[in-house]
């Protein structure tokens, strides 16, 4: 006897996946291969952001000591301000009280600028005050302090120095000041340098007492005839 429609060949299968699993089984890939795109993407985008922040953290740390160097340097000589100067002499000179110990001052002037001013101009004398800044720097120790301390002036601090070797410095100075000339647009020019060396505690026991008292030794210098190293 044929068997009719509604036999049980038309029954589904015990193991037969139920209708509509095909679906949610493509949904759920799909919605994982989202899920894995998705985070692809948000690890890129935040190693970007890393790299990003990390940038800006490096230029940021590069303009600030931009802005520090500005604020403590001259930036003619390339030594520190007058500024910058006084505060150092203020610190090493507590320190030099309360340790006990020595420190000597030197300032200096090129001798004769205002007449230098007059016939060689301005230019000339920024490049003799970058040139003796120059002089300086390879004339003293890396615990020294030198800078721009006023005007045309320029002075170091000497931490833990009695002034007999603060003039031995002050003396190498003066003589390679004489020694070099300096180019303007037809000649060289050789100029020639006034310096006063004072110490703690023998000439002053303050940061202000002692810049004046080298600055009078400085113009002593001067009035002897420049080219001097004076002490007193």
């Amino acid at each position: 006897m044929a068997k009719g429609k509604g036999s049980g060949n038309d029954k589904k299968r015990p193991d037969a996946p139920p209708e509509g699993w095909a679906l949610a089984r493509d949904s759920k890939f799909t919605d994982m291969l989202v899920e894995m795109r998705v985070s692809r993407q948000k690890f890129k985008e935040t190693k970007q952001q890393a790299m990003l922040d990390k940038t800006r953290e490096t230029l940021s740390d590069e303009k600030l000591d931009e802005i520090e160097k500005m604020t403590l340097i001259d930036t003619l000589t390339e030594l520190y301000n007058p500024r910058t100067f006084l505060k150092k002499l203020e610190y090493e000179l507590r320190r030099a009280k309360r340790y006990k110990r020595p420190l000597s001052l030197l300032i200096m002037s090129v001798d004769n600028l205002d007449d230098l001013s007059r016939q060689y101009g301005q230019l000339f004398i920024d490049d003799t005050l970058k040139a003796a800044a120059n002089i300086i720097r390879g004339a003293i120790r890396d615990v020294d302090v030198p800078a721009r301390c006023h005007n045309n002036q320029l002075g170091v601090v000497f931490p833990e120095t009695y002034s007999s070797r603060a003039i031995v410095v002050g003396e190498r100075i003066r003589e390679k000041i004489k020694s070099v000339p300096i180019n303007d647009e037809i000649r060289h020019v050789r100029v020639t340098a006034s310096i006063g060396v004072v110490s703690f505690p023998t000439h002053a026991r303050n940061e202000h007492d002692l810049m004046a008292k080298a600055l009078e030794f400085m113009e002593r210098a001067q009035q002897e005839g420049g080219d001097k190293v004076y002490n007193g």
